[in-house]
């Protein structure tokens, strides 16, 4: 039989231990909290000959993911910190919506009516717009509509600068990723710079490098959900697997230039490690 000395000690081992781990479930709570929650701003600098010199210092800000997430109350954190990078162009790279696991249409629709009054917004469909019932596809595109965002669906417009002159926005929807549609784009739009939005990345090498086009942006993998710590090194991405090739960053094969955005929000997993949501800014700057 065990002394009053003997259990006193035990229950203080017990005790220090449930403490011990009560701190690092607080500390991995605390963590992944702030992983999900805070906002980070990736400013790129890209240089170019070909796009027009009334485009020097022209600011694109990606958004890339957002999969219904609300930052804080009403998105007034992610709509101050858009606001405040002062863009001259605004491209949703797709996944806005959440098809999946937690749809919420109304959080994705107030979004996207927030983006044009910052600036011209320009929107690409990802998997998951694709993944709604044919129901809530229509709902959900007729409600776009009326946003003031321009959808592009395999088509391309022309961006003009403070002074009139133009570049070409290919816009393709995820339901058409195929090489002779893109070729077909890339060699009809009317300017000798090109920008495409798409939204999944594992294509650049097959498709978007050898169309030619000058800069991509894309999205999809959320910078490998999990990242290594202290590395740009993703665990898994859909599509690529384990340790990604294309997880987020300036990617450069021949002419072609592609950024991918890590996004803003999740999806099948709840959470992000290592991994802060991203908000991506490109600077154009013209070279001689």
């Amino acid at each position: 039989m065990q002394n009053k000395p003997e259990i006193q000690e035990k229950m203080q081992k017990i005790l220090r231990r449930a403490g011990v781990w009560a701190v690092l479930i607080l500390l991995f709570a605390a963590m992944v909290y702030g992983a999900n929650n805070r906002i980070e701003v990736t400013d790129y600098v890209y240089e170019t000959s070909k796009a027009p010199f009334s485009f020097n210092g022209f600011q694109i800000v990606q958004i890339s993911d957002l999969h219904n997430q609300v930052f804080d109350e009403n998105n007034a954190p992610l709509y101050e910190k858009i606001r405040a990078l002062e863009p001259d162009l605004i491209v949703l790279t797709g996944d806005i919506i959440d098809g999946e696991t937690h749809i919420n249409e109304d959080a994705a629709i107030a979004f996207l009516t927030e983006m044009p009054q910052i600036a011209p917004t320009f929107y690409v469909y990802g998997n998951h717009e694709h993944l709604l019932e044919k129901s809530q596809f229509e709902s959900y595109q007729a409600r776009v509509e009326s946003t003031g965002v321009q959808l592009l669906c395999n088509e391309t417009v022309q961006v003009q600068s403070h002074n009139g002159q133009t570049l070409s926005l290919i816009g393709m929807d995820d339901n058409s990723l195929q090489a002779n549609i893109l070729k077909t784009l890339v060699s009809e739009a009317p300017d000798d710079f090109k920008i495409m939005l798409a939204h999944e990345p594992q294509f650049f090498h097959d498709y978007y490098a050898e169309t030619g086009v000058d800069l991509i942006f894309s999205g999809h993998v959320h910078g490998g959900q999990f990242r290594i710590p202290f590395t740009h090194i993703g665990l898994f991405a859909p599509d690529q697997g384990i340790f990604p090739k294309y997880s987020e960053g300036i990617h450069q094969e021949g002419d072609s230039t592609m950024v991918i955005s890590r996004g803003l929000g999740n999806s099948v997993f709840p959470f992000r490690l290592f991994n802060h949501p991203e908000i991506v800014r490109v600077t154009i700057q013209i070279t001689e």
